[in-house]
């Protein structure tokens, strides 16, 4: 970081990161604390009902301080004399429906974004400011003194985007808290039944669990035997050929496992394409890859009764945000594809009458720094992200937006923020809405206490309308 207060080694060995000479690389062997997801812990206790999160990773560290932007003039000031030549143009803001936060302060958009200013002024998206992950708050003196503990391999890629799926930021662990829902509402599949948990992006720990993991699918669907699917002669003499030899019983356990394997996804592929296929959608998605995976969300979610999947989650990730080069044209091409593509999905889950059972929130590695390396930026901590749907306090900037001046109390070095709200937070109102017992969080992510007082609903961020 160019003029930095705090050096990158520096910061990285104050959060565990560099330690001992290379036990960063052992962390990934066995025995090590990367396979600590293995423990068992006690169940949660989950209401079913019909609902669906749906997770968007900004895969690389978006640099939303660019995408939510303040506009009361002095903290537009602050804005524009930290952020130098990367400061977007006040007049291009896109104004959010002239909501005023607890301070006083009103916000702009990236001009890139009118459907996400659309679902703002309209009352289906609000923004948390400052999120990031927190084992137990820490002040900026803290912080130098290494008196408070700091997530594992902060400004890590590989850490926070670990610490975004399992919200446990103190431990490198293999499984997520989307991966706990299955746990309790499918502990014992049939073969043939699709898993609760659909990933767009292949694996992934948020829908790791003890049991079980995600079902992955593609912007067009399940994936099975191509020749299945077809009605040819030949086409059906495979058909038998291959059921001849998947039927049968084998002395050799491999050969058993992968006939049973193959036998099951071949089962959930044409359950889950017959259900998704009668779904009909007239909304119209453009044509980026995150827009056709969301158009396959609104029609899985829609398909949910035919799949026996009253609740659901869905993990998509979008790769690209790490911009240490060329961030303003490459934050507004993606920002744009973001916009287009929430508006368009919330749009389809009007039309198919299932808006008020789905949520949609974004999160992202890590916020960037404030200042420039030249023509980008920098890994960061706290940084904004998205929450939308019909059950969201919509219209909204929950959390504390913080001031963007360098040397605030927050800063710890080129505008590296000290996140205010814990991805715990955030996370908690989510799994209330989705049916977790309040009395169930600290089982679901460990560290809540720290930030959130169930008794009182201290630390609550009134995220979900009551």
């Amino acid at each position: 970081m160019k003029g930095s207060q705090l050096s990158r080694r520096s910061f990285l060995q104050k959060s565990g990161v560099v330690m001992a000479g290379s036990s960063l690389l052992l962390s990934g062997l066995p025995g090590t604390q990367l396979m600590a997801g293995t423990r068992q812990e006690p169940p949660i206790n989950l209401r079913p009902q019909q609902k669906a999160l749906v997770f968007l990773m900004l895969d690389g560290g978006n640099d939303s301080y660019n995408m939510l932007v303040p506009m009361s003039a002095p903290e537009y000031k602050e804005y524009s004399d930290t952020r130098g030549h990367l400061a977007l143009p006040e007049q291009k803001l896109l104004p959010l429906n002239s909501f005023e936060d607890g301070k006083g302060e009103m916000f702009g958009l990236h001009p890139s974004m009118p459907e996400v200013q659309q679902l703002f002024n309209t009352n289906k998206l609000s923004f948390v400011a400052n999120v990031g992950p927190l084992i137990e708050r820490v002040s900026k003196s803290e912080f130098y003194s290494n008196t408070r503990r700091l997530p594992v391999g902060l400004m890590s890629h590989s850490d926070q985007f670990r610490h975004w799926q399992t919200s446990r930021p103190g431990e490198r662990i293999n499984r997520g808290w989307f991966g706990a829902f299955a746990d309790v509402l499918q502990p014992d599949k049939t073969p043939g039944q699709v898993p609760m948990n659909i990933s767009l992006a292949g694996s992934n720990i948020m829908q790791n669990g003890a049991v079980d993991t995600s079902y992955a699918i593609t912007e067009k669907g399940s994936v099975g035997m191509l020749f299945k699917d077809q009605n040819g002669e030949f086409d059906r003499i495979l058909q038998r050929s291959v059921d001849s030899v998947l039927n049968r019983r084998y002395d050799s356990p491999f050969k058993q496992t992968y006939a049973s394997f193959t036998r099951t996804a071949q089962r959930q592929h044409e359950s889950f394409s017959s259900a998704v296929n009668k779904v009909n959608l007239g909304t119209r998605f453009s044509d980026s890859d995150l827009s056709k995976q969301l158009k396959m969300v609104a029609r899985s979610i829609k398909a949910s009764a035919d799949l026996g999947l009253p609740q659901q989650t869905f993990f998509l990730r979008y790769i690209g945000w790490d911009h240490h080069d060329e961030l303003l044209k490459s934050h507004a091409r993606m920002l744009r594809i973001v916009s287009q593509a929430m508006g368009e999905f919330q749009t389809a889950l009007n039309e198919l009458d299932i808006a008020d059972k789905v949520v949609t929130f974004t999160g992202s590695d890590f916020g960037r720094t404030l200042t420039s390396n030249g023509n980008g930026t920098d890994h960061g901590w706290g940084g904004n992200i998205m929450v939308m749907g019909e059950a969201v306090n919509g219209g909204k900037v929950l959390g504390d937006y913080p001031s963007l001046a360098l040397n605030s109390d927050l800063d710890v070095g080129d505008g590296v923020l000290i996140p205010t709200t814990s991805t715990d937070q955030v996370y908690a109102e989510l799994a209330m809405w989705f049916g977790v017992n309040r009395n169930d969080l600290t089982t679901l992510f460990p560290n809540l206490g720290n930030f959130y007082k169930p008794a009182t609903g201290e630390g609550l961020l009134g995220l979900i309308n009551a």
